[in-house]
């Protein structure tokens, strides 16, 4: 559903009569803070962090933020590097911590109290070297990466470990013609499911997969016959079902698709059936309305709407089965972002993902969520120094 935005501001859109009460949890990237909102846009809570998000964080069910950090990585130019897995309590104090500089985005904890990490490991060069397709002469110092999953416990110790090279078929597994060599299938995101089995991305195959835990095998696996372009945050749905953010970004349309898969790169958000191979919902717009070709996230709320973040325009809003738009809210957090890849250096809202978490969520248990108690401290002098100009006539506009 087209529409036309208003004026930029923090909540432009709020139907308390269809909308899913709550909180959302944003990090803004290029930001060091994660911040919950209620639904009018207010502030109720903030953490600070050393590092930048790499690229977000969760609210734990004992009201604990477990937070990724970019800090100073052991592979340059990589997208998505983090170097430290921080869990802080209600009050910002640090609780517990692990360190690796080849961590990469997204973690998930698990009920034992053991975390999944995804990290990067160096392809083998037997392997590397049948790998096919990607931009030529893209490897970083002449080596391919890929993927691996561990599981750590609150000690530190690996207890499991999953290598995708291992699993990935050269032949077969082609990287994307338009991406670099330098990552072979890219895991972007991974979500476990109630089996203890893991779904995961594999950005640059355009693909979406489930491995059993148990054997180590590739059990499912899904994509490029849906016509996903570079997907991001597939989660496992109590249905059965699959939703995945689908960026649209270098999409191949399968045989027989619609022709509006391939009249131009736009995002959506799709459900899809493993059982049936089937898409069986989808959200998506006009591309002027909605597209972020990079990152991105989409959550099914227990009142069957659907909680979506655009991450290039800063952009959380919710939908309904109906695709309508019922919840909209633009983060007001600008931040600088340095340059690299193709983007120049410039103050951007991105926010990779945003969690919402209901009003009886055990996190949020008797925690003191009155948005009139929250004071909002401005260092402008040293804001001002830190050319921040823009971000606090920003703040000013919007009445903080």
């Amino acid at each position: 559903m087209a529409y036309k935005r208003r004026e930029i501001k923090d909540i432009t859109i709020y139907d308390s009569k269809k909308a899913y009460d709550g909180y959302t949890l944003i990090a803004p990237m290029w930001e060091r803070n994660a911040w919950l909102i209620n639904m009018k846009g207010q502030v109720v809570k903030k953490w600070s962090f050393d590092t930048m998000p790499g690229n977000h964080c969760v609210l734990l069910s004992n009201g604990n933020i477990l937070w990724i950090g970019r800090g100073e990585s052991k592979i340059k130019g990589f997208d998505g590097m983090a170097t430290e897995l921080v869990e802080k309590d209600w009050d910002g104090n640090e609780v517990w911590r692990y360190d690796d500089p080849y961590l990469n985005h997204d973690f998930a904890r698990l009920k034992n109290g053991n975390t999944i990490i995804n990290r990067y490991v160096k392809v083998p060069e037997k392997i590397a070297n049948n790998i096919k397709g990607g931009l030529a002469k893209s490897e970083v110092d002449g080596s391919i990466w890929s993927c691996s999953f561990q599981e750590i416990t609150k000690e530190g110790e690996i207890v499991w470990e999953w290598n995708h090279y291992e699993h990935l078929n050269p032949a077969e597994d082609i990287l994307c013609p338009l991406c670099p060599r330098s990552i072979w299938g890219y895991t972007n995101a991974i979500d476990v499911l109630p089996d203890g089995n893991i779904l995961f991305t594999l950005r640059f195959l355009n693909t979406i997969a489930i491995l059993d835990k148990k054997s180590g095998k590739i059990i499912w696996r899904g994509g490029p016959e849906y016509g996903l372009g570079h997907p991001h945050n597939p989660t496992f749905l109590e249905n059965g079902n699959i939703l995945v953010f689908d960026n649209g970004l270098h999409r191949i349309p399968p045989k027989g698709a619609p022709s509006t898969l391939s009249e131009e790169e736009f995002s959506r958000v799709v459900e899809i059936d493993p059982k049936s191979n089937k898409i069986v919902w989808q959200y998506e717009d006009q591309l002027n309305y909605f597209y972020s070709p990079i990152c991105g996230g989409a959550q099914r709320l227990e009142n069957g709407n659907m909680l979506i973040c655009e991450t290039t325009k800063g952009r959380i809003f919710e939908v309904t089965q109906e695709n309508e738009i019922v919840w909209e809210y633009l983060n007001p957090f600008l931040a600088l972002r340095p340059a690299y890849w193709m983007f120049k250096e410039s103050l951007v809202a991105w926010v990779f993902q945003a969690h919402r978490y209901s009003p009886d969520y055990n996190g949020l248990k008797d925690k003191d969520l009155d948005p009139e108690k929250f004071e909002w401290v401005i260092n402008r002098k040293k804001a001002k120094k830190e050319g921040k100009k823009k971000i606090l006539e920003r703040l000013k506009n919007l009445g903080y």
